[in-house]
């Protein structure tokens, strides 16, 4: 039966990473633009929101490291206007940003397709394991019907046995003394509730019978042992 309690458990678990993923992808990138607004122009300083875009891969959100990247592309504007004037030419301070863009770009998108790999495989792992645990489930139902099965054959075996003695005292006498019946009512009896034993068992032990065969144990011989045996 399922558990609300631990559901809600993972719940607030997996809400606890959401926010501190969200809370160090925000933090990271305030303390990269306010450098890249202290550093003069001309230096890569958008490269180090590669860092952001990866951290962001820790998010469950499937389109969350795109915004992450999109956010990233604006703060590389924002610190080209908020940076120091440098000596670099202007072609060498565009292209600086134009190549650290492109990185947290390439970057997102190399990370994303990653992403769904691992998430496909990870799908195609508990869908196998899934299917293994049928396999299993089948076998066992396999095995506990087979045991069953035996075990009626057992009973009922006995049982037909010992109809052969009664059988062979009719056709010799014709008829059966009140010991005789009274022999056949206790073993008729005795099949039955062993019939109805099984039919309201509700747990499965295995036992060895004959041939090295596996039924299930009910306390048969057991019980049965308490009763005269018929065929003596």
């Amino acid at each position: 039966m399922r558990n609300p309690n631990h559901s809600e458990g993972k719940v607030n678990d997996q809400e606890i990473v959401d926010r501190s993923v969200y809370l160090a992808c925000s933090l990271l990138s305030i303390i990269i633009l306010a450098v890249d607004f202290i550093t003069p122009l001309g230096v890569a300083s958008g490269v180090p929101y590669i860092v952001v875009v990866l951290m962001s891969l820790k998010s469950p959100e499937k389109y969350f490291t795109l915004i992450v990247a999109v956010v990233c592309t604006v703060f590389v504007g924002i610190g080209y206007l908020g940076s120091p004037p440098s000596l670099s030419p202007t072609y060498q301070v565009i292209a600086n940003r134009g190549l650290s863009i492109f990185a947290i770009w390439i970057t997102a998108l190399l990370a994303l397709i990653q992403k769904v790999k691992m998430d496909e495989l990870h799908r195609e792992r508990i869908n196998h394991l899934q299917s293994i645990k049928e396999l299993e489930l089948q076998e066992e139902k396999l095995k506990v019907l087979k045991a069953t099965m035996r075990t009626v054959q057992d009973i009922m075996g006995n049982f037909l046995n010992n109809l052969q003695y009664f059988k062979a005292r009719i056709n010799k006498n014709k008829t059966l003394s009140p010991e005789e019946i009274n022999q056949l009512n206790v073993l008729i009896h005795d099949a039955s509730l062993w019939l109805n034993k099984m039919g309201n068992t509700e747990e499965v032990r295995e036992k060895k019978m004959a041939g090295d065969m596996i039924g299930i144990d009910l306390e048969y011989e057991q019980v049965r042992s308490n009763d005269d045996t018929i065929a003596k």
